[in-house]
């Protein structure tokens, strides 16, 4: 391979040590190098790579970066640097003496442990303070180029209607009818909607994002601030040790000079951000700055649901009312006008591409067992399946959420009273995938205890849920079990079935003999069989005999992705006009990921992503282009209260999990009671 080659792989490799696709390289060197063919390219690569000159990096496709040498004058000088810390305090404090033999008071047994806060034990990069940054200290990074996969289906960009296009307007044209005409002129903008390919996008193959750094303009420390206020509010001449707090001074996270003036190349205590600024370029600063491809565990994304003004911002941080067209709902932030002017420009062509850019970088930042959402209404929801289908493939496809958002709406046709969610994995086949199923309660009579009917009464027995005993329901009584009767009958397909067979035989029950069909079994052999009569779990009818199941054995049922509990009592603190429902943004998070893993959400709105975050333990970045946004996001976080949790595993810290109270309920199967020696409900195994 040639060494002009290697040499102008090495001139377009980003010189700060950001990686860069192959994808976007091969890009680049077609547009000087004509015929240039991939084992070429690939050949240059490793040659480079071997050298020792280039690495390689993450990322769908591959993908290489810069290898930079240590600089020698990063060593620690104990002459020169020296620590940001607090200035010490210079009226001196006087402490009074303890009396002889007196000691701290103890804490009260029971009495709860207070706690100001928790620390994540992972790492970041330091980004630069806002005060300290010049060019010199934090210099323009070059544009980011992500490229576009060209290698799609082509079935997907099929449609045989237009091969009629010409024949359809002859045809109009021919027939001199008015109507006719507009017929025509009606079809022909049918099959101008877009269906995966739109305009903009099958003129590039791909686009650039610049690289910019995300500035630390202020630090808000719970722990940091209360320490200080107290310490500051005692003594006598407390007003005049009073003084200003420096936003940017956390004692945790102090760093000589020297390094704290060394951007993106320090690691320093983990801290969450809500961040100001337009997600595209947010994402790839977290990509290329700071090196964050395949760490993000989840990604939520509420997009506006069209290209509606009322559905994209709101203008006031006391009016919720958005109305579209509508000069009093206008916002104040020129940047805003001109940001939504810009983004949909081309209607849901403009629409389209902004959301296909940010899910390419989303599925960059994903790590491999990460999913990421997309709630979104049905004016798009096929369109961004569809989209998601291109980037993640539909083998990640996990499911369609729909979720209840009110009780009514007043429509003059079909009320729409549900959204969507989007659900795909990075890497939902490969054994990876992370999933923590979750549970709703079961309530006789309601979903998931539809077939608990009936009632163990301890006077009366066996009875109807529905009857009332001495005037009170046969359920409300002390030591009434709620059941219902389940199948104990398989078709069990390749097991022998008919006389003789071990599973097969009949089944005395209250003076009456059952047996299975010719075509079934039992689920048990005569010995379980015994045993389940033993503990008095076989209940016969007039017709069958059937399994005794109480509701308390396992006491709850999966959730399915029809959720219809989560519209009631959420609209009671809406305080954003788009607003995302919490319980929605709970389940989500607790179904994907575990204490202390990384969640984004690169649309911030009222700031609800991050405060279940952190309400969970979880870590958090989030940012948004309103500034009416942030300014809701930041007092929500800033008032929020959470509840304590303790750890499950404490030397692991918040990745050892939590304990939730109520724990989590046991599960009594069949099986267990049927190999069981003693009584059903204190001799069975949970599982």
């Amino acid at each position: 391979m040639s060494d002009s080659l290697t040499n102008l792989i090495l001139s377009l490799t980003p010189e700060d040590g950001s990686t860069i696709g192959n994808g976007a390289m091969m890009a680049l060197l077609r547009e000087q190098v004509s015929g240039l063919t991939d084992d070429d390219y690939a050949a240059a690569r490793d040659a480079l790579v071997d050298e020792g000159l280039l690495g390689r990096g993450k990322g769908r496709g591959g993908s290489i970066y810069r290898i930079i040498g240590d600089d020698e004058d990063d060593a620690e000088d104990t002459e020169d640097d020296f620590e940001l810390t607090a200035p010490e305090e210079t009226v001196p404090r006087t402490r009074k003496a303890k009396a002889a033999g007196a000691r701290a008071a103890p804490r009260k047994s029971g009495e709860p442990v207070q706690v100001v806060s928790y620390r994540h034990g992972e790492t970041r990069v330091n980004n630069p303070e806002v005060g300290m940054v010049h060019a010199g200290t934090d210099p323009d990074g070059v544009k980011t180029i992500y490229a576009y996969d060209p290698h799609l289906d082509p079935v997907l960009n099929f449609d045989s209607a237009r091969a009629g296009v010409e024949k359809l307007i002859d045809d109009a044209l021919a027939s001199g009818d008015a109507q006719a005409m507009k017929d025509a002129l009606l079809e022909l903008k049918r099959m101008q909607a877009p269906y995966l390919t739109w305009t903009g996008k099958a003129e590039r193959t791909s686009f650039q994002v610049d690289t910019v750094s995300l500035h630390v303009h202020e630090r808000v420390d719970p722990a940091t601030i209360l320490a200080a206020a107290a310490r500051r509010l005692k003594g006598k001449d407390a007003p005049a040790q009073w003084r200003q707090p420096d936003l940017f001074a956390a004692p945790f996270e102090n760093l000589p000079l020297r390094q704290a003036l060394d951007f993106y190349h320090h690691e320093k205590g983990w801290s969450n951000r809500l961040v100001s600024g337009d997600s595209l370029l947010v994402m790839n600063s977290l990509l290329t700055k700071e090196s964050m491809g395949g760490k993000v565990q989840m990604i939520y994304i509420d997009p506006p649901y069209g290209i509606k003004y009322g559905s994209n911002f709101q203008p006031f941080t006391n009016k919720r009312d958005v109305k579209d067209r509508s000069d009093e709902d206008l916002t104040q932030e020129p940047e805003m006008i001109k940001a939504f002017r810009d983004t949909w420009e081309l209607g849901i062509h403009s629409y389209l591409t902004y959301l296909r850019d940010r899910l390419v970088l989303a599925r960059e930042l994903l790590t491999e067992s990460g999913s990421v959402f997309v709630q979104i209404g049905d004016e798009n929801l096929h369109h961004v399946r569809e989209m998601l289908d291109e980037l993640f493939g539909p083998e990640n496809f996990v499911s369609v959420i729909t979720f209840v958002k009110t009780s009514s709406s007043t429509n003059d046709d079909l009320s729409n009273v549900a959204d969507y969610i989007v659900w795909f994995a990075k890497d939902f086949k490969g054994g990876k995938f992370k999933y923590r199923p979750l549970y709703n309660l079961k309530e006789a009579g309601l979903a998931g205890g539809t077939n608990y009917n009936r009632v163990r009464h301890p006077i009366a027995g066996a009875v109807s849920i529905s009857t009332k005993i001495d005037g009170k329901p046969a359920s409300e009584a002390v030591g009434a079990m709620i059941y219902s009767l389940d199948n104990l009958t398989s078709q069990g397909a390749g097991r022998e079935k008919g006389e003789g067979a071990a599973s097969w035989f009949p089944v005395e029950q209250e003076g009456e003999v059952f047996k299975p069909s010719m075509q079934v079994r039992w689920k048990t052999n005569e010995d379980g069989m015994a045993r389940l009569q033993k503990a008095k779990r076989v209940e016969s009818t007039a017709s069958r005999v059937g399994y005794v199941r109480y509701l308390d054995d396992f006491p709850v049922f999966p959730f399915t992705n029809n959720w219809t509990d989560v519209g009631a009592s959420f609209m009671a603190d809406k305080i954003y006009v788009v607003q995302t429902v919490q319980k929605v943004l709970e389940r989500c998070l607790l179904m994907t990921t575990d204490p202390g893993d990384l969640v984004l959400d690169p649309t911030c709105g009222s700031g609800t992503t991050a405060f279940v975050a952190e309400k969970w333990g979880r870590r958090w970045i989030t940012c948004d282009t309103s500034r009416v946004a942030i300014t809701l996001a930041k007092q929500r976080l800033m008032t929020a209260s959470f509840d304590y949790f303790a750890l499950r595993y404490p030397h692991e810290g918040l990745k050892g999990g939590f304990d939730y109270e109520p724990r989590s309920p046991r599960h009594v199967p069949r099986r267990s009671v049927s190999r069981s020696q003693g009584q059903a409900r204190n001799g069975c195994q949970t599982a």
